[in-house]
């Protein structure tokens, strides 16, 4: 998803986690958060879907997911989540707008 995709007009928008989900989700979880076949209470799963890029181009498949948040840091940037399959680690970055990344959407 484009990050001005699920925010405009519909109900990804309203259910697309902030970034104090995710922080509601690593202080639940601690670390064994990152090993998600370890971690089957939290009821999220995830696969390592990569990212696009501005140019279109796919990287990291198979290896890292990454999660938009609906939280912005500027006009042209907004937050997101990474979370490593190969060494079991979850961090916050942020970038541009133009890059796709999957989408983790939580129940209001």
């Amino acid at each position: 998803y484009n990050w001005d995709g699920t925010t405009t007009g519909n109900k990804i928008a309203k259910s697309l986690a902030a970034k104090t989900d995710w922080v509601t989700y690593t202080d639940t979880t601690g670390e064994i958060g990152c090993d998600l076949t370890k971690n089957s209470n939290s009821g999220f799963s995830a696969l390592p879907g990569g990212y696009r890029s501005y140019d279109g181009s796919f990287f990291f498949i198979g290896y890292i997911g990454y999660w938009w948040s609906a939280t912005e840091y500027n006009a042209s940037i907004a937050w997101n989540r990474g979370l490593s399959f190969v060494g079991d680690y979850l961090y916050r970055g942020s970038f541009n707008l133009s890059y796709g990344f999957s989408v983790r959407l939580v129940r209001d």
